[in-house]
């Protein structure tokens, strides 16, 4: 990001975060393609984090800021996968694989928390994220032995045991890897000259967030602790800039047509 060659201090990199400025929330009628209300909430949750990690940087959790600001980089990368595509035909495309593999998700996570589905609570949860994935789940479809329809034949009933359902949906569908999302959005990145940069800030991020950096001990948050305290600057640098570049791209987001 060419903004680092920037001597900035961290006060006036905050107050540039803190002066950012987010499109007012559109008048949705509820007729609208589901595509616009989910764009918008994504938007609306990468500025939202924006709001958290000001308060938390304010007051010093510094790994806690840089886990919040890796939270809006994955949200704004979702963002990016929908959005930023030649037209509104191409956006429907990609919004539907991730509709699709969200759904996916939620039906694994669910139908695990049951042996099977004679709960009316557990059916009526299954039935109901079955109506969302059905339209779009054929989009990351993947069975070579099976076509889209049989598969949801298959699995769209209430009898036999859950663990049979979610073996059929791991084996005909591939859900998408966060690193997807990612990827496109540091590959877009590279016209703001971000690309690589944000691409090290991410993966720091996973560091800290798979190694628990946020655990009390990990190192000392005491001020007069002078190695404790470099690293606490570094993770307090890193996460500005982090943030920085994601208001860089958000500013030049266009609300249409897509919210």
């Amino acid at each position: 990001m060419s903004a680092k060659n920037i001597n900035w201090s961290f006060q006036e990199r905050l107050n540039i975060i803190k002066n950012f400025k987010l499109y007012t929330k559109p008048k949705f009628t509820g007729n609208e393609d589901l595509i616009h209300g989910v764009t918008w909430g994504l938007y609306n949750r990468v500025c939202e984090n924006i709001k958290s990690f000001t308060i938390l940087f304010e007051n010093k959790q510094y790994c806690d800021a840089f886990i919040i600001a890796g939270v809006a980089l994955e949200t704004c990368a979702k963002l990016s996968f929908i959005k930023d595509r030649d037209n509104l035909e191409q956006s429907k495309e990609y919004y539907n694989k991730y509709l699709a593999s969200t759904t996916l998700s939620r039906l694994k996570y669910n139908l695990n928390l049951d042996k099977d589905l004679s709960n009316e609570i557990s059916w009526i949860n299954f039935v109901n994220l079955l109506k969302i994935f059905y339209p779009v789940g054929n989009s990351i479809f993947s069975n070579k032995q099976e076509t889209y329809e049989n598969v949801i034949k298959s699995i769209n009933y209430r009898l036999g045991e859950n663990k049979e359902k979610i073996s059929l949906l791991k084996k005909s569908f591939k859900e998408l890897p966060i690193n997807r999302y990612t990827d496109y959005f540091c590959e877009k990145l590279k016209i703001y000259e971000a690309s690589k940069e944000m691409d090290r800030y991410y993966k720091k991020y996973c560091e800290f967030k798979h190694g628990n950096m946020m655990t009390p001990g990990v190192f000392s948050e005491e001020d007069d602790d002078l190695q404790s305290n470099s690293i606490r600057n570094d993770i307090a640098d890193d996460c500005l800039y982090l943030i920085l570049g994601l208001i860089l791209y958000l500013e030049k987001y266009s609300p249409k047509p897509f919210i």
